[in-house]
């Protein structure tokens, strides 16, 4: 879940960022929608649903978004899809 905090800047006020926890155990994330504790690592994870629509005069979009640590990524929500109909991710590695 993303938490906003509102703060006074230049006699307004206004809604930033505060911080990021897991939408499942509530563990807060160190950086923004970073989950890594290390300075040079980077973990993100996150559920998405964006639907949008475009038309010539206009358009709109919504998104729906599920905030998830990696411990409930990989002990929750992983072991769940696997146990219905043995749903398997897709994985990609990259190395540089």
């Amino acid at each position: 879940m993303k938490h906003m905090k509102t703060v006074l800047i230049l006699e307004h006020s206004e809604e930033v960022f505060d911080k990021l926890t897991c939408d499942v155990c509530g563990a807060e994330s160190k950086w923004d929608e970073n989950w890594s504790t290390k300075e040079h690592e980077k973990i993100i994870t996150k559920i998405l649903l964006e639907e949008e629509e475009s038309l010539s005069t206009g358009g709109q979009s919504r998104q729906v978004e599920y905030h998830i640590c990696p411990s409930c990524f990989k002990e929750h929500l992983a072991k769940w899809f696997e146990s219905h109909r043995n749903g398997k991710p897709t994985v990609t590695s990259s190395v540089w």
